[in-house]
């Protein structure tokens, strides 16, 4: 019966963590199906079924596991219409604890490895675990509604809303908020609430252990910071346009304008894409622009590949899907790694301007603040404008002060300039 080992996927990852089956044990699986969700140190992904034939669950939701520890076994489907006349045949699985379960059936038990404790091991989803810890829920006094058990959204939503009254208050604007009977907002008061959850600790997600070590990295990088703004309202004319002209899905965001901005400035300019590699610099094959996307509990870079030869409509087509499969933990591992330089947009959010980190081993990454309306001087006249903040962080080690200048003066005159974008 084949083993189906945990899988190396990343070249950082170490171990893994069984997030969902989505096939029970001793179901039928096809070669390519969609069979597991494994978190990794980048992301969380799905794993495929390497052949065909009957599931075997060696490793349960919540178990993780070093790289090459079976966490499965797929055997032969039994000829049709077939059934033993004794006891069924035991399967040997090698290195595998197995125990009797009474009707002569070998059942395989994984070896226990987890690193988590109690509450880890609980079958939860990664966003209903976030809710949870955000909450102070305690989720073994959760029923889970999901396959297998397994709590979801729904069941973390349910526990706080119900008629028991939550281990952490419902309103979902001030998670420390008081328990106890309201009180009137005139009447001020500094009385730390019973629910304030002193102590509490939460252990980090493979995700979140990655972002703490690559930004502890990029803190050792010397890198400095230059800023400019960008007169947009051509821009927003221009998109405005383009989101009557292009179906929905091809409509551009502000984001997706600025992301093909920047893939031309990179391509006249490879000098910015280049990473530093003991005493060379190395230029990438292509201009392939990281986009940073915020998922519940942390946050990942998918990467557009051949960002310069795109279009408007072909880039906010592309980002849309990465965006979505990232934040359902269905991207590959070779669209989370590889990019030449990145993009960060805060402006949603409110953000005037920031400065990103490197998203290491790149040497530069562009954080774009929000348009607001601004007197500016034109032609000697003072007159209204969208305005926009650019940042543009980069590695000191691979770019200078003036080229940085001129590569961020390219990008600005880009998008000051909307239709050279849409050639």
């Amino acid at each position: 019966m084949p083993e189906m080992l945990m899988p190396k996927l990343s070249d950082t990852m170490e171990e893994g963590t069984i997030l969902r089956w989505m096939k029970a044990d001793g179901d039928m699986v096809a070669k390519g199906e969609p069979l597991v969700e494994i978190e990794t140190d980048k992301a969380t992904m799905t794993v495929e079924a390497p052949a065909n034939g009957v599931l075997v669950i060696l490793a349960q939701e919540g178990d993780t596991l070093d790289i090459g520890i079976p966490i499965a076994a797929i055997g032969e489907a039994p000829a049709p219409g077939t059934a033993p006349d004794g006891p069924a045949e035991q399967s040997v699985i090698t290195g595998i604890p197995t125990t009797d379960d009474g009707t002569g059936h070998v059942i395989a038990r994984a070896p226990h490895v987890s690193t988590h404790d109690a509450d880890e091991r609980i079958k939860a989803s990664p966003l209903a675990r976030n809710i949870a810890a955000r909450a102070d829920l305690d989720l073994a006094a959760v029923t889970g509604t999901g396959p297998g058990g397994r709590i979801v959204k729904h069941d973390v939503e349910a526990a706080l809303g119900g008629d028991t009254p939550p281990l952490a208050p419902a309103a979902p604007t001030t998670p420390t908020a008081a328990r106890a009977a309201p009180v009137p907002p005139q009447v001020p008061t500094s009385t730390p609430t019973s629910d304030w959850p002193a102590g509490r600790r939460t252990p980090l997600t493979k995700l979140q252990m990655t972002i703490a070590r690559r930004m502890t990295e990029a803190h050792a990088v010397p890198d400095f910071t230059l800023e400019r703004d960008v007169d947009t309202t051509a821009l927003a004319a221009a998109r405005a346009d383009l989101r009557v002209a292009l179906p929905e899905d091809q409509r551009p965001s502000v984001n997706d304008m600025v992301v093909r901005a920047v893939a031309i400035a990179v391509r006249e300019r490879p000098d910015m894409a280049s990473r530093l590699e003991g005493k060379e610099l190395v230029v990438p094959d292509g201009v392939d622009v990281g986009v940073a996307v915020s998922i519940p509990g942390g946050l990942i870079v998918p990467v557009l590949r051949g960002a310069d030869r795109k279009t408007v409509p072909q880039i906010a087509a592309e980002v849309r899907d990465l965006v979505r499969r990232g934040r359902a933990g269905a991207l590959h591992l070779d669209e989370l790694e590889g990019s030449a330089i990145s993009a960060t947009n805060l402006g949603m959010f409110g953000i005037d301007r920031f400065h990103a980190v490197i998203n290491a081993p790149e040497s530069a990454i562009l954080a774009v603040g929000r348009a607001v309306e601004r007197p500016v001087v034109v032609d000697g006249h003072v007159v209204v404008r969208d305005v926009m903040t650019l940042s543009l962080s980069v590695d000191h080690r691979v770019v200078y002060g003036a080229e940085a200048a001129t590569f961020l003066g390219r990008v600005a005159e880009l998008l000051e300039h909307p239709a050279a974008l849409l050639v």
